[in-house]
Protein backbone atom coordinates (compact mmCIF):
# COMPACT_ATOMS: atom_id res chain seq x y z
CA UNK A 1 0.00 0.00 0.00
CA UNK A 2 1.95 3.34 -0.83
CA UNK A 3 2.06 5.93 1.75
CA UNK A 4 -0.85 8.44 0.58
CA UNK A 5 -3.13 5.26 0.80
CA UNK A 6 -2.02 4.39 4.30
CA UNK A 7 -2.64 7.54 5.79
CA UNK A 8 -5.86 7.38 4.41
CA UNK A 9 -6.78 4.19 6.21
CA UNK A 10 -4.74 5.77 9.65
CA UNK A 11 -7.26 8.65 9.23
CA UNK A 12 -10.41 6.73 8.78
CA UNK A 13 -9.34 4.48 11.57
CA UNK A 14 -8.78 7.64 13.87
CA UNK A 15 -12.75 8.60 12.93
CA UNK A 16 -14.15 5.33 14.18
CA UNK A 17 -11.97 3.56 16.35
CA UNK A 18 -11.96 5.40 19.42
CA UNK A 19 -12.47 3.55 22.01
CA UNK A 20 -10.95 0.65 23.89
CA UNK A 21 -8.67 -1.98 22.47
CA UNK A 22 -9.44 -0.40 19.00
CA UNK A 23 -8.10 3.08 20.13
CA UNK A 24 -5.03 1.20 21.05
CA UNK A 25 -4.52 0.10 17.95
CA UNK A 26 -5.03 3.01 16.08
CA UNK A 27 -2.98 4.66 18.31
CA UNK A 28 0.34 2.48 18.01
CA UNK A 29 -0.44 2.81 14.30
CA UNK A 30 -0.09 6.39 14.20
CA UNK A 31 3.17 6.46 16.03
CA UNK A 32 4.53 3.45 13.58
CA UNK A 33 3.22 5.69 10.42
CA UNK A 34 5.21 8.72 12.21
CA UNK A 35 8.37 6.57 12.55
CA UNK A 36 8.49 5.62 8.82
CA UNK A 37 7.35 2.05 9.96
CA UNK A 38 4.92 1.73 7.10
CA UNK A 39 4.55 -1.75 7.02
CA UNK A 40 4.10 -2.29 10.22
CA UNK A 41 1.53 0.21 10.66
CA UNK A 42 -0.32 -1.41 7.98
CA UNK A 43 -0.01 -4.81 9.96
CA UNK A 44 -1.21 -2.95 12.88
CA UNK A 45 -4.09 -1.44 10.88
CA UNK A 46 -5.35 -5.27 9.18
CA UNK A 47 -5.76 -6.04 13.35
CA UNK A 48 -9.23 -3.28 12.92
CA UNK A 49 -12.30 -5.05 11.54
CA UNK A 50 -13.82 -4.30 8.40
CA UNK A 51 -17.18 -2.81 7.75
CA UNK A 52 -18.58 -7.00 6.83
CA UNK A 53 -17.06 -7.64 10.05
CA UNK A 54 -18.73 -4.96 12.00
CA UNK A 55 -21.96 -5.38 10.05
CA UNK A 56 -21.80 -9.16 10.92
CA UNK A 57 -21.34 -8.48 14.64
CA UNK A 58 -24.60 -5.50 14.69
CA UNK A 59 -26.63 -8.29 13.00
CA UNK A 60 -25.67 -10.65 15.34
CA UNK A 61 -26.72 -8.49 18.20
CA UNK A 62 -29.83 -7.94 16.99
CA UNK A 63 -30.91 -11.95 16.88
CA UNK A 64 -33.53 -11.91 19.40
CA UNK A 65 -35.07 -8.72 17.73
CA UNK A 66 -37.95 -9.18 15.05
CA UNK A 67 -35.67 -6.99 12.59
CA UNK A 68 -33.32 -10.02 12.67
CA UNK A 69 -35.63 -12.29 10.21
CA UNK A 70 -36.32 -9.41 7.82
CA UNK A 71 -32.65 -8.71 7.51
CA UNK A 72 -32.08 -12.55 7.44
CA UNK A 73 -34.71 -12.64 4.14
CA UNK A 74 -33.05 -9.63 3.00
CA UNK A 75 -29.31 -11.27 2.86
CA UNK A 76 -31.16 -14.18 1.43
CA UNK A 77 -32.82 -12.60 -1.33
CA UNK A 78 -35.95 -13.68 -0.12
CA UNK A 79 -37.52 -10.26 0.13
CA UNK A 80 -39.49 -9.10 -3.10
CA UNK A 81 -40.96 -6.02 -1.81
CA UNK A 82 -39.15 -2.81 -1.50
CA UNK A 83 -41.49 -1.49 1.83
CA UNK A 84 -40.22 -4.47 3.72
CA UNK A 85 -36.83 -4.04 2.54
CA UNK A 86 -36.78 -0.12 3.32
CA UNK A 87 -38.24 -1.02 7.15
CA UNK A 88 -35.42 -3.93 7.65
CA UNK A 89 -32.81 -0.71 6.33
CA UNK A 90 -34.19 1.68 8.51
CA UNK A 91 -34.32 -0.94 11.61
CA UNK A 92 -30.78 -1.71 11.13
CA UNK A 93 -29.17 2.29 10.96
CA UNK A 94 -31.80 2.84 13.82
CA UNK A 95 -29.93 0.10 15.54
CA UNK A 96 -26.15 1.35 14.19
CA UNK A 97 -26.98 4.77 15.75
CA UNK A 98 -28.04 3.38 18.76
CA UNK A 99 -24.69 0.85 19.58
CA UNK A 100 -23.02 4.64 18.73
CA UNK A 101 -24.90 6.02 21.40
CA UNK A 102 -23.93 3.35 23.34
CA UNK A 103 -20.31 4.01 22.95
CA UNK A 104 -19.49 1.31 19.96
CA UNK A 105 -18.33 4.36 17.52
CA UNK A 106 -16.77 1.97 15.09
CA UNK A 107 -20.46 1.54 13.89
CA UNK A 108 -20.53 5.05 12.59
CA UNK A 109 -18.45 3.24 9.82
CA UNK A 110 -21.52 1.37 8.73
CA UNK A 111 -24.05 4.67 8.88
CA UNK A 112 -23.17 5.71 4.82
CA UNK A 113 -23.37 2.07 3.25
CA UNK A 114 -26.85 1.73 5.20
CA UNK A 115 -28.34 4.98 4.20
CA UNK A 116 -26.77 4.70 0.46
CA UNK A 117 -28.57 1.01 0.33
CA UNK A 118 -31.58 2.89 1.96
CA UNK A 119 -31.90 5.77 -0.31
CA UNK A 120 -31.78 2.83 -3.56
CA UNK A 121 -34.73 0.97 -1.78
CA UNK A 122 -36.54 4.23 -1.58
CA UNK A 123 -35.62 5.75 -4.66
CA UNK A 124 -37.55 2.60 -6.20
CA UNK A 125 -40.39 3.13 -3.98
CA UNK A 126 -41.01 6.19 -5.18
CA UNK A 127 -40.13 5.69 -9.40
CA UNK A 128 -42.90 3.17 -8.90
CA UNK A 129 -46.17 4.22 -10.52
CA UNK A 130 -48.59 2.24 -8.32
Amino acid sequence: MNRQALLSKLLEAEKYFTKGEHKAITGLSRELFERGQFDLCEIELGKLPTKEQLLRSLVEKLKEKSVYKTLRKIQEGQVDNDLVTAKGLSSLLTHAIIEIEQGNTENKMLIPSILEKLNDVIYNVLSQNK
